[in-house]
Formats: structure tokens, C-alpha cells, sequence
């Protein structure tokens, strides 16, 4: 059995005071309606949310910026970087960030920089949104894997686990700030974690959303279905933001430009759903229909990762149905495959 601990509010505010004396604390803040991450201020305590759902942007941004110059060396008097207040369904996508940038062909420098100087404090979702499906993509809404050190929200104080060396040398570190937690803790935290997961599964039956074993293999069964494709594509205003919210998209583009020393290389996201995407010297564009490229969207995610990874390349956080201003909602696509049914019948 993991060892817990208790630390209240103005003890873990206290500890990222200490924290950021030597480190960039990054927590989650409240703007209207979403969460986003910003620079730990004591003088805006009141407008942490460490529980609730996920942030709008994802943590991806943290380890691969949108845009960078290729990285030439390691950056100089670059402060460690603690993010706090990460959710499960960001925890996931570090499963292919990491295959793609560290664990493939080619190893990207920078990102294994930042994975490195990053220390992850996970924290237990308390009030999923309509849009939150991770349970149907295998996920919950509480960490399990891929963080440092992890909190659940409890009714006055968070309960505290360390899961590698870097959240147990924090807690080492400033163990005035914690109390050991017994049964009581415990139990709550798992009636907490229960009551979010039935939520979820509410949310998830009402839109009879598939789950994995449904999904695996319909992108290939109608893959060349192409009244289907043009169906889910007809609202899609090619503009990429579900791309750049997803925390598990990965594409980038590469060019030079000119600069005072003579030139730099610069790196920046892209998105399958641009027209240029494909597009090839000379000008030859292999998927140059926009059905095309939302097809591949869904081949790679849904077809391609579960071959190579075993890993569906989606953690059900719902960014991507709140980003688009086309109205398409990744749940009812993948409805649409399992059932075999979309707007208009196919073609015969």
C-alpha cells in the first residue's frame, strides 16, 4: 500500500511559494469559464482551481512550444519547470509524445530537455464536464501513471502521493508542510473518485459513446466510404484548432528563415487538416480533398497507434468538441463508425 500524506490549502500554497524560488510553478487558473496555466502568484490564490476538469490548453505546450527554434544546445539559466494541477487525460498522451520524440527514429533534444527539467503534480478530477469521455478511452479521470506526485481533493485539505523520486524528494524536502493520512482519507478519496467516474459513465451512456473494443477496426472497415467522410468533413472549417487543443497531436513543420546571424530553423505545429499538409515539392498533394485529411485524422488515431502502440491516440478530454467552430464532435463520428450510420446513406 502507497504511502499518503494530508496538506492543507494554505500549506500547499506555501510549499509553491518555496518551490518557486528555484523552479517555474505553473497552476491552473480560472478565466470565465475554462482553466489556464500561469505563473504561481500568492496575490491570486483565490482564482486556483487545482480540481475540477482539465485546462483549455494542453500540457503538450509546455513540452514541445508551438513554435521553436531547432534546438542547437541546451538553453542557458532555464529554471525547472513544476507543473501543477495535471489531469489524467494529459498523463496520457505522454505515451506517444514520448514515442515520438524519444523513443522513435529520430530523438528531438528539446523535448527530452523538457520532459527531463518537468516535475508533473497530478491532481484527481472533482466535477467532470458533459464533453469528458476518458473512461470509453480506457482512461479515468485520476492519475495512474506518468506524474511526480499526485493530488486528490479532499473537503479541507488534499490527500498526497508520491509516485517516483522527484514527488517523494519534495515531500522529503518540506515534510513540516504534511501529515501522514490514515483510513479515513483513503475512503474518501475513493468514494470522490467513484462518484467523478459515474459522472463520466452518465455522460457516456446518454450519448452511447463506443469505447475501444467498439471503435477497433471501424476506421479501416469504412475507410473508403468516401459519402461518409464528406458527410463528417461538411461543417469542417479547415482551421486546425482540434489539432492544436489535442493532447496527443504531434505534427510539425520545419522551414528557415532569415535572421541577424544569417538564418535559424524554425519548428512549429501543423495540423492534418490544412490544405498544404500533404502537399509535396512540385506541388503534388495526395490528400488534397478535405475529406481526405479528416479521414487520416481518424486513421491515425484510431487505426495506425492501435497497431503500432496498442494505444488509442485519444484520451476522451473533449477539447477538440469545444474548439470547433464547425460543430463536429469527435463522439458522434466515432458513433457513426461503430453503427455504420452518418447523415446520408452511402453510395451503392
Amino acid at each position: 500500500m502507497e504511502k499518503l500524506y494530508t496538506i492543507n490549502k494554505k500549506n500547499l500554497y506555501d510549499l509553491f511559494s518555496r518551490l518557486a524560488e528555484d523552479s517555474r510553478v505553473l497552476v491552473p487558473y480560472k478565466k470565465n469559464e475554462a482553466l489556464y496555466f500561469g505563473e504561481f502568484d500568492p496575490k491570486r490564490e483565490d482564482l486556483i482551481e487545482l480540481g475540477v476538469i482539465r485546462q483549455s490548453q494542453p500540457v503538450k505546450s509546455f513540452l514541445t512550444t508551438p513554435r521553436e527554434t531547432v534546438f542547437d544546445g541546451p538553453k542557458k539559466g532555464l529554471k525547472p519547470l513544476i507543473l501543477a494541477g495535471v489531469k489524467a487525460c494529459d498523463l496520457s498522451s505522454f505515451v506517444l509524445q514520448d514515442y515520438v520524440f524519444m523513443k522513435g527514429d529520430f530523438e528531438d533534444p528539446s523535448y527530452i530537455e523538457n520532459r527531463k527539467n518537468t516535475t508533473i503534480i497530478a491532481v484527481d478530477c472533482t466535477m467532470p464536464k458533459e464533453t469528458c469521455f476518458c473512461i470509453a478511452m480506457d482512461g479515468m479521470p485520476y492519475p495512474r501513471t506518468n506524474f511526480d506526485m499526485g493530488l486528490s481533493v479532499m473537503d479541507n485539505v488534499f490527500l498526497v502521493e508520491a509516485a517516483t523520486d522527484k514527488g517523494k524528494a519534495i515531500i522529503d524536502s518540506y515534510r513540516m508542510f504534511f501529515k501522514d493520512a490514515g483510513a479515513k482519507e483513503r475512503q474518501a478519496r475513493q468514494a470522490n473518485r467513484d462518484r467523478v467516474c459515474k459522472d463520466v459513465k452518465d455522460f457516456i451512456a446518454k450519448r452511447n459513446t463506443p469505447g475501444t473494443s467498439q471503435i477497433k477496426g471501424a476506421v479501416k472497415k469504412y475507410y473508403n466510404e468516401l459519402q461518409l467522410w464528406q458527410d463528417f468533413s461538411s461543417t469542417c472549417v479547415e482551421c486546425g484548432a482540434c489539432n492544436l487543443v489535442c493532447p496527443t497531436c504531434h505534427c510539425f513543420i520545419l522551414f528557415d528563415e532569415k535572421a541577424a546571424s544569417g538564418a535559424r530553423r524554425q519548428k512549429v505545429w501543423d495540423s492534418c487538416l490544412y490544405k498544404t499538409f500533404a502537399r509535396v515539392a512540385g506541388g503534388a498533394n495526395p490528400r488534397k480533398h478535405l475529406y481526405e485529411r479528416l479521414r487520416n485524422r481518424f486513421d491515425k488515431k484510431f487505426d495506425f497507434f492501435p497497431e503500432v502502440l496498442d494505444y488509442f491516440a485519444c484520451t476522451g478530454c473533449g477539447r477538440c468538441i469545444e474548439a470547433c467552430p464547425g460543430d463536429i464532435d469527435i463522439r458522434e463520428v466515432l458513433k457513426g463508425l461503430v453503427l455504420g450510420k452518418w447523415n446520408k446513406p452511402p453510395h451503392d
